[in-house]
């Protein structure tokens, strides 16, 4: 095992807007017991990037900035409730927290309305954007935004501090351990007796120390993507992926289709790769998402960052082949444009730089040491030591937050848990998942074949959730379902995988 783990710097793209079709959903409103702490009122909510749209009942809420003073500074947090259906119901809630760190819960609530509308028959799903996210205070960096393709350090250190210089918020109360504390307060002011947590991939370290503090008042937990305790985010995010590139490079060899149509992928790679390391290429097109008519000088940069988010999800897995060809071979640079391009505008759109590093700069990057890294194999993958150095760069400069002292270290709890993996996850590997499991004394992993990062919208696996939450015995659930899930087959041609 790689020394360091890693956390996904996207929602490092939220795992819900690679693996779910957005639809509109729309709930029941009706009556429903108003709380005296929480008046909650009809809204409309979009999800990431503006898609998909959902009738809820929001409020805004007041929490301290500093929760050890009260009557101090106060942020504004905003909470969203897809209402129960049901005539009675559950005493307890449903709450999802998204990854990132920096991803708006209440965007993947809209994300995945469809698959959550199901919880409603027996209970309330109950959302709160994590402080520094989406709606509730987000700290915002537009000058980290501008500077994400950037790997100088000057550079990165210039953006870090306007950053800060700019903050409206003492960032140090931007943590996972001052986060547990908001949710433990929403479930008391909200009038719930206990939550289920559903928590993916930064998420599921939100959740597991809120089970570790507040293990009374969790009546299940399901941990999708999993980052163990003990795990921080370091070189191994560069490892993982780079395992990963491996495996499907070894995949397409023992696929006939795959082998014939790409017969030398992986040295077409490392050709490609040389490439544009070396002669940038510029070029015009017409941009994925805005559709403006964009000039560009492709990097190396480029191809890197979109191969490692296509890698997050078995149908951008897919394309991986087809899109080395069309470089490597044909000379048509449009497709890894045109993807690192719409990869990258859902990066910046999606992630909230301060609240990122306000958590990476206190839980993960002051565990670096440079002295037990073995950079010579970290320079030997395709993403190099660049997101290493640009974390220490940041937080070298970012002030360290609020940490609870055993937020690092080994847990042990007897709440009900599932854990999910993804076989071919990229940065949150199966083997997390499993490492977990002496964590708990009620606990079952289910790894879905073929998916990757996230998996609660693949296949079964959202049923899979429901039963667990409904009944949280993980010895009891059935999970028979997950053998008829599988990769998706290898684009060979612009058409699609071979018939």
């Amino acid at each position: 095992m790689h020394k360091h783990d890693n956390l996904p710097g996207k929602h490092l793209a939220t795992p819900a807007r690679l693996l779910v079709m957005f639809f509109a959903a729309i709930v029941n409103l009706a009556a429903h017991p108003v709380f005296a702490e929480l008046n909650f009122s009809p809204c409309y909510l979009t999800g990431s990037s503006g898609n998909g749209t959902l009738q809820a009942q929001c409020t805004t809420w007041q929490r301290p900035l500093n929760p050890d003073a009260p009557d101090g500074e106060q942020v504004e947090l905003f909470v969203a409730k897809m209402p129960s259906t049901a005539l009675d119901p559950a005493s307890d809630a449903l709450t999802i927290i998204n990854g990132g760190p920096g991803g708006s819960s209440i965007d993947l609530m809209v994300d995945i309305a469809p698959l959550l509308q199901a919880f409603t028959r027996e209970r309330d799903v109950i959302v709160l954007d994590q402080r520094g996210t989406g709606r509730s205070t987000p700290l915002e960096c537009q000058a980290l935004t501008d500077t994400a393709e950037s790997a100088e350090r000057a550079e990165i250190l210039a953006a870090t501090k306007e950053c800060l210089a700019k903050l409206s918020y003492d960032p140090r109360y931007f943590t996972t351990s001052v986060a547990v504390r908001d949710l433990e307060a929403l479930r008391k002011a909200a009038g719930y007796s206990h939550l289920n947590l559903y928590g993916v991939s930064y998420g599921t370290r939100v959740a597991q120390h809120s089970v570790r503090r507040y293990p009374n008042q969790s009546r299940s937990q399901i941990i999708d993507g999993v980052i163990p305790p003990t795990t921080t985010l370091g070189s191994n995010v560069a490892f993982n992926s780079q395992d990963e590139l491996d495996d499907l490079f070894e995949r397409c060899q023992s696929d006939p289709d795959c082998a014939e149509r790409f017969p030398t992928l992986a040295a077409d790679f490392s050709r490609l790769s040389t490439v544009l390391k070396t002669a940038p290429f510029d070029l015009t097109l017409q941009h994925p998402v805005t559709g403006v008519h964009t000039d560009l000088t492709l990097t190396y940069g480029h191809l890197a960052v979109w191969l490692r988010l296509a890698l997050y999800a078995p149908e951008t897995s897919a394309l991986v082949p087809l899109i080395i060809d069309q470089a490597a071979n044909q000379q048509n640079y449009l497709p890894v444009a045109a993807s690192a391009l719409r990869m990258l505008h859902q990066l910046t759109d999606s992630l909230n730089y301060g609240m990122h590093n306000a958590v990476v700069c206190t839980e993960d990057a002051p565990f670096y040491n440079d002295a037990e890294e073995d950079f010579a194999s970290l320079a030997g993958t395709y993403l190099g030591r660049d997101m290493y150095d640009t974390l220490k760069a940041m937080c070298s400069v970012w002030p360290e937050g609020i940490r609870d002292d055993n937020l690092n270290e080994p847990m042990s709890s007897d709440v009900p848990t599932l854990v999910l993996s993804g076989e071919r996850d990229p940065i949150t590997p199966a083997r997390y998942g499993e490492a977990v499991l002496s964590n708990y004394g009620r606990v079952r992993h289910v790894v879905a074949p073929g998916q990757g990062h996230g998996t609660i919208a693949r296949g079964c696996m959202a049923r899979l959730v429901l039963d667990f939450v409904e009944e949280p015995d993980p010895q009891a659930l059935d999970t028979q379902c997950v053998q008829y899930m599988s990769d998706f087959p290898f684009f060979t041609d612009l058409m699609g995988p071979t018939p």
